[in-house]
């Protein structure tokens, strides 16, 4: 008697609700531990330690409204004899009755673990309904045998289970889960919001200056440990610190070392070390760095030590590691393990040379590995420049001296930082072209086919292809897009555009680049869509777009093209709602790029004009105003200004008056869809000889743009007085499509929906006669 006492009293602690600690009530966290344990039989709570899981229970537990039997669980406890008497003495503890029938079957002589179970799964289904049985540190468990005691205790009908603990080892908990009967609580739910930091804070002492609080917490990310070593070592009440607090400043470093990596056992403690190096989140990326690291990187998710794919996630919704967790894990490395540092900046370099080769070479940097930054430098350096991120990986080259030797690489490094903007805008890309141009000059006799697709062969003619013909496209001397047809220059020379970039984007395809492929196809879409080429254009552009967002480019300078590409191609085949969203996003995406933000402004701007929306007008000519302010030329390239003031001016009614800004001498008034819109505001007037006259008196050009014969020939179509040469006219219209498309229209839609040209030009029209 006087034993089971003695015993009884030393084992008190570990079978009592432990006495609350100074700290803050949670609300927020008590009222989702009680709903869950409302809802589900098994409740499961896990995150690394230090984030007040046993605080929170303790707290709950003392409020609770139903018995709460506790058991503090520890190394020893992985044994299922002493596991199953413990569990049995916290129900004893809440349950008088159960002490007889557990004394009962422990007084079997050498009683088995099996019958410890069955005697303890029978008074566990006797207890008071509603009844919670806590396993605090539950991840002392490990054992195949204590593991299988647990999971046969959850499956008890009765009472319900809280597990606690910096992780769960598997109790078979998945098809559970499933069914609902388990509830999970993490680290986003037992993380201290700024509030509670405040509050927790205020309880320990003076308040600190203001704002600190805010600052404590995006340091800690409201882990409640940090939180507290913080303020013991007098960081909230720093005076006039004269920089922001820092993650290296909270001084964790040894709870960390002891209490986080000393847990994690010895392959999984140097897992978590290197891949907080490298901040890898990514299980690919994982299992390249170290074999079988895409299990371990699951493993730092089910320990909380990463957010949750469903939770917690950071850029690209990938989970995230515990900044200052990882932050300090990083400094116990680089004070400890410098090579462990290199060789995983160096495993990384090779593992995304291929996906980022920016992050490529800087691994490459750090892990001090200037032969390997240089080899990837050389390799991958037309790649950089399509993403534009070939300035800053050669300036970080450079500081290291890794470039010795690739007088390209330098030369086109150099000739991007130069320039005052964008490393993938317009400025820059001329530049490049120049400077390429100098080293390697076309040869003598080269004609302008030769040229576009570049006289330089490997990735310098590459690159030099893909600038080339993409300055062609965008050419300061080119009508604006939406006037609106524009090609650039002569068939022959769009023609040859079109083909350089195929070729382009297929050498760039075969040399491993994918961005400047993507890069390649865009411009190619949009080659062809000022070729009269809509099915291809619209085909090129939307595999762009979906490959784009594939790879994380959707919406960027690299799609910009197709997006302006397919907002043309809709524009011409009558599909409003279509254009002015891929418009828009061309102009959101295009921000280094003025000229082809402007373009894409100006359809922008005939299709306001077309759906009678003034606001529209307005937004658009901003839009243009904005890249000439950019450009700092009077136009921005391409577009002719005194045409769009024009335009604007009839759009508020000026009619006639605004013929008077025509500019014989400018491109954009003797294009043929300059001559169409002239020759429509005579028409509106009523002056239909003007009219006629405005739109010439020879036949449309072959050459022309599909859509602007189109209009042109349904223009004179409301011109003329006779029947038979309105129908005719019309006729033309018809047939201009045909070679395009096996049914008729640019967009393979019929006659009756070839473009807003036509729509346009036959609203509000009266007719002369019956026909």
């Amino acid at each position: 008697m006087t034993t089971t006492s003695t015993t009884a009293r030393g084992t008190a602690w570990r079978t009592s609700v432990p006495p609350a600690a100074r700290t803050v009530e949670r609300p927020r966290a008590r009222a989702a531990l009680h709903a869950a344990v409302e809802l589900h039989p098994v409740v499961v709570v896990t995150a690394p330690a230090g984030f007040g899981k046993t605080t929170l229970l303790a707290q709950w537990a003392a409020a609770a409204a139903v018995p709460v039997a506790w058991a503090s669980l520890d190394a020893f406890d992985d044994e299922p004899g002493r596991l199953l008497r413990a569990v049995g003495d916290a129900v004893a503890r809440t349950s008088p009755g159960a002490a007889a029938a557990l004394a009962a079957g422990r007084g079997t002589p050498s009683p088995t673990p099996g019958d410890l179970l069955d005697t303890l799964r029978g008074v566990l289904g006797a207890l008071d309904e509603g009844t919670v049985v806590v396993l605090d540190d539950i991840h002392r468990i490990s054992s195949p045998a204590a593991r299988h005691a647990v999971s046969a205790l959850l499956q008890t009908p009765g009472p319900r289970f809280v597990l606690a603990g910096r992780h769960v080892p598997d109790l078979a908990l998945g098809a559970r889960r499933i069914e609902g009967a388990v509830g999970d609580l993490g680290v986003r739910t037992l993380a201290l919001t700024p509030r509670e930091t405040e509050l927790l804070v205020g309880s320990w002492g003076p308040a600190p200056a203001p704002g600190v609080v805010a600052e404590l917490w995006r340091v800690t990310g409201g882990w409640p440990t940090a939180v507290r070593a913080a303020w013991r070592a007098g960081l909230l009440h720093r005076g006039h610190p004269q920089r922001p607090l820092r993650h290296e400043d909270v001084p964790v470093a040894d709870y960390v070392r002891e209490e986080v990596l000393g847990d994690l056992g010895a392959e999984l403690d140097a897992f978590v070390r290197r891949a907080c190096v490298g901040r890898v989140v990514e299980p690919a990326l994982a299992e390249a760095m170290v074999p079988g690291g895409a299990a371990l990187l699951d493993e730092c998710v089910a320990r909380g030590l990463l957010g949750r794919r469903d939770e917690d996630t950071g850029a690209g919704g990938l989970p995230a590691w515990h900044v200052l967790l990882a932050a300090h894990v990083r400094g116990i490395v680089a004070r400890t393990q410098p090579r462990t540092v290199r060789a995983v900046h160096q495993a990384l370099a090779r593992h995304l040379a291929g996906p980022d080769p920016a992050a490529a070479v800087r691994h490459a940097v750090d892990g001090h590995a200037p032969d390997l930054a240089a080899e990837l430098l050389v390799e991958r350096w037309p790649e950089l420049l399509a993403r534009g991120q070939l300035g800053a990986t050669e300036r970080r080259c450079v500081a290291m001296g890794v470039v010795d030797g690739a007088a390209t690489v330098s030369l086109v490094g150099r000739t991007v930082r130069a320039q005052p903007g964008p490393e993938e805008g317009d400025a820059a890309a001329a530049a490049v072209v120049r400077a390429l141009r100098a080293t390697s000059p076309a040869p003598a006799g080269a004609g302008r086919e030769q040229t576009a697709r570049g006289a330089t062969a490997g990735p310098a003619g590459t690159v030099l292809a893909y600038l080339t013909a993409r300055a062609a496209l965008h050419a300061p001397d080119v009508p604006a897009a939406g006037i609106p047809g524009e090609r650039c220059g002569p068939p022959a020379s769009i023609a040859d555009v079109v083909d350089a970039l195929a070729d382009a984007a297929d050498d760039a395809a075969v040399h491993g680049w994918p961005v400047l492929a993507l890069a390649c196809r865009a411009e190619h879409a949009l080659a062809c869509a000022r070729a009269g080429r809509v099915a291809e254009a619209r085909a090129g552009a939307r595999g762009v777009l979906v490959d784009g967002a594939a790879h994380g480019w959707d919406r960027s300078h690299v799609t910009a093209p197709a997006h302006l590409a397919a907002g043309l191609a809709a524009y011409w085949c009558d599909e409003p709602a279509t254009a002015r969203h891929e418009l828009t996003a061309a102009v959101e995406a295009g921000a280094s790029r003025p000229g082809l933000v402007a373009r894409a402004a100006c359809v922008l701007l005939h299709l306001s004009l077309a759906d009678g929306d003034p606001a529209g007008v307005t937004r658009a000519l901003a839009v243009v105003e904005d890249a000439r302010a950019v450009t700092g030329e009077p136009s921005p390239p391409g577009v002719s200004r005194g045409y769009l003031e024009a335009v604007s001016r009839v759009a508020q009614g000026g009619g006639r008056d605004a013929l008077a800004l025509a500019d014989p001498a400018d491109p954009a008034w003797s294009s043929p869809a300059g001559s169409s819109w002239r020759s429509d505001v005579h028409r509106r007037a009523g002056d239909r000889g003007a009219a006629l006259r405005a739109l010439g008196d020879a036949d449309v050009e072959p050459s022309w743009h599909v859509a602007d014969r189109v209009a042109a020939h349904a223009a004179r179509a409301l011109l003329h007085v006779d029947a038979a040469q309105a129908h005719r006219s019309l006729e033309r219209a018809r047939s201009t499509t045909r070679p395009r498309t096996a049914s008729c229209g640019p967009c393979g839609t019929g006659p009756r929906r070839c473009g807003p040209s036509w729509r346009r030009t036959w609203a509000g029209a009266a007719p002369t006669r019956r026909s």
